[in-house]
């Protein structure tokens, strides 16, 4: 049996590497695939490490929409649901706030039901959709699409 959640790591993370250093993070400098591959690696690794509110506040809104658009063409519509209902419910009114520096500032504002929501999201990250979501993305851009760095 496969372990799709390290085939996932060792594809996906040429293409982080791709952004970092061969774009100089310049997301824009990618292809759409290249950077719903990017921003899904990095979606995997810090919700697994911790939590929703990791990635979106170490990334901010344009990888997590790079995220979302990935998610949305493989057809992970439970998923989707749950990460965008999250930001929609979380993230979304500190679009425009002018008392953030930093995406990390964010969590000086975060309400009871706030902190709620994303326990109920990351839980549900971390039982029910990473391993489908690294199998699902590898099968649907390595195998399906056969995209490569």
């Amino acid at each position: 049996m496969e372990d799709h959640t390290e085939l996932w790591d060792d594809y996906s993370i040429e293409f982080c590497k791709k952004l970092e250093y061969g774009c100089n993070g310049d997301w824009k400098r990618l292809d759409p695939d290249e950077q719903e591959i990017a921003a899904l690696w990095k979606l995997v690794v810090d919700t697994n490490n911790g939590g929703f509110e990791q990635f979106f506040t170490n990334w901010g809104y344009e990888c997590y929409w790079y995220a979302m658009r990935g998610i949305q063409r493989m057809g992970y519509t439970e998923l989707l649901e749950l990460l965008h209902g999250t930001y929609m419910n979380v993230f979304n009114k500190f679009r425009e706030d002018a008392r953030l520096t930093y995406y990390s500032d964010i969590f000086d504002y975060l309400t009871d039901e706030d902190e709620n929501i994303l326990m109920e999201t990351n839980t549900a990250f971390w039982e029910q959709h990473g391993e489908r979501l690294c199998k699902d993305a590898y099968e649907f851009y390595h195998d399906k699409l056969k995209k490569s760095t």
